[in-house]
């Protein structure tokens, strides 16, 4: 039988581990992201969804720098869930962050070719029955590749893979210490951009 308390000590878990990962997270977005006072003199800029497959997105913000060049940032949410049967249950919860800057040059009136670094970080927490499993922290540099086809002066569909050098961390679990170096090019993970110019 699950007890009363558990949820309110997942829900303790979680947001120690908001406090400790997440809000970091928000608040370099936030500070990367600046706000102007001078609405007028806004350079444009683009917000969308990047989608990975149907159950793997991000959210992408893009301010130009200067002519065809953007700031990017992407949030995403890497894992989010409960699972439990009788009185045992898992949880985990993951943030992934990126920022670079995207050159773009044009192909056709309508077609350009995107790409840029983008270096990148995330983590992610798991814990069974309130004790933690897995606490890991990703760095990594990619660089961006891809294409996007402008529909109209508002909206642009886009095509892009992200091919990146990460190194991954377990902070925290039963495997504390183990790391991972990659260097990939991952085909499969070409990805969907779906945005909107304002």
């Amino acid at each position: 039988m699950i007890s009363y308390s558990f949820p309110v000590f997942l829900l303790t878990k979680i947001l120690n581990f908001m406090r400790k990962t997440v809000v970091i997270f928000l608040v370099l977005f936030g500070t990367l992201l600046g706000v102007s006072l001078n609405a007028q003199n806004q350079p444009p800029q683009e917000i969308g969804l990047r989608l990975t497959g149907l159950d793997n997105f991000d959210l992408i913000y893009k301010r130009e720098k200067n002519a065809n060049q953007f700031y990017r940032h992407r949030l995403g949410l890497i894992s989010f869930g409960v699972t439990g049967k009788d009185d045992t249950s898992v949880s985990e919860f993951g943030l992934g962050y990126a920022f670079g800057i995207e050159k773009r040059k044009s192909v056709n009136g309508k077609l350009n070719f995107v790409h840029g670094f983008e270096p990148r970080i995330a983590s992610q927490y798991s814990s069974m029955d309130g004790n933690t499993i897995g606490w890991d922290l990703m760095v990594g540099v990619g660089y961006v590749l891809g294409f996007q086809y402008d529909f109209s002066d508002k909206f642009y569909v886009g095509l892009e893979t992200v091919p990146a050098l990460t190194y991954a961390r377990e902070l925290d679990g039963p495997t504390k210490g183990t790391y991972e170096l990659n260097l990939g090019f991952n085909s499969s993970a070409v990805a969907l951009v779906l945005a909107h110019r304002f």
